[in-house]
């Protein structure tokens, strides 16, 4: 077989997705240590790849440059390429391309039978991650360990913004938000389990970005052991931030995915959604809490605005002092 040169990858969005494609990508430049690896990304996603050393371009896509990234792409001829994406959009981007194109597919038909139906065709629980290596013959590997760059002088800036008094104390770290409503633990249960951490005697950070401002300043009001962390979609500071924790609270969101990433053990809440939908934390000391006797998870694969039954089971019937108990052996070596 002669040499491969030059690999195209496509993952526009989000970021938990964008997280998951880090072993694939590790995993290509390790067997093709001299392949040339391009990513094409929306801009208000590079951080989550900026930094990757296995990457050697990282080209943007954005609606109106479509014509001229199919342009660069038959320019330089890449020997394979990967849609990770495999949707309309990164379909239109490769449609014409001569290059092998190898794309990620997507277990739709599973996933709506598990949702509308409740019947389990994923009980494998095959990670989104090990989904996308499988998409490209020439990788064998179940080495999934995620990783995640970012520039070192973010360490200094997060240590000028760390509370001195904190440095001596065991840190948790709390992920309240998510995109989607039912995959929000309710900010009054996430108030009682600071609540319960902070009598435990320790300090609580808070983590989030642009779209957690609301749901991060309602829990830090009034509680002295909460040092709200939440930003303006910094992932590198988040990250900084983030690892002077001894373990992290999260929901089924791409913070989750960091802070495996970053090698933190990890409790990640679910509520409308399940892992086997290929999203679970992947991290050797990470723990799933859920409410499993449910007969109506998942509700949906990716969240809902809104309870369908309107009692929100799957997160109310979570208490406190489940999460508690679930986190207390992550820490036993912290």
């Amino acid at each position: 077989m002669s040499p491969i040169k030059k690999i195209l990858i496509l993952r526009l969005s989000s970021l938990g997705d964008i997280l998951l494609a880090s072993p694939l990508l590790k995993e290509i430049k390790n067997r093709f240590p001299d392949c040339l690896i391009d990513f094409v990304i929306k801009k208000e996603f590079v951080q989550a790849i900026e930094f990757n050393p296995n990457i050697n371009n990282i080209l943007l896509y954005e609606a109106n440059n479509v014509n001229s990234l199919k342009k660069k792409f038959k320019s330089v001829n890449y020997d394979y390429i990967l849609d990770l994406q495999n949707n309309f959009r990164s379909r239109q981007l490769l449609k014409g391309m001569k290059s092998q194109v190898y794309k990620f597919k997507k277990p739709t038909f599973k996933k709506f039978l598990l949702v509308h139906f409740k019947i389990n065709l994923l009980k494998d629980k095959v990670s989104i991650a090990q989904h996308y290596v499988n998409s490209f013959p020439l990788i064998k590997t179940t080495d999934l360990q995620l990783d995640f760059h970012y520039p070192k002088e973010k360490d200094a800036e997060a240590d000028s913004i760390f509370p001195r008094n904190l440095k001596d104390k065991k840190i948790i770290g709390i992920c309240p938000g998510s995109k989607h409503f039912t995959k929000r633990y309710p900010s009054e249960l996430f108030a009682k389990v600071i609540k319960n951490l902070s009598l435990m005697n320790y300090s609580v950070l808070l983590f989030g970005g642009r779209d957690d401002e609301e749901i991060c300043a309602l829990l830090a009001l009034d509680n002295s052991a909460i040092i709200n962390f939440q930003n303006n979609n910094d992932l590198y500071l988040t990250s900084a931030l983030m690892k002077k924790c001894s373990a992290v609270i999260s929901n089924d969101s791409a913070l989750m995915h960091l802070s495996c990433a970053l090698n933190i053990p990890t409790a990640v809440i679910f509520g409308s959604t399940v892992s086997e939908f290929g999203f679970f934390p992947l991290n050797k000391k990470s723990v799933i809490i859920e409410s499993k006797k449910l007969n109506c998870r998942p509700c949906t694969h990716i969240g809902r605005k809104e309870c369908p039954k309107g009692h929100f089971k799957c997160m109310n019937d979570i208490s406190p002092d489940m999460v508690i108990s679930k986190l207390q052996p992550l820490m036993k070596n912290e």
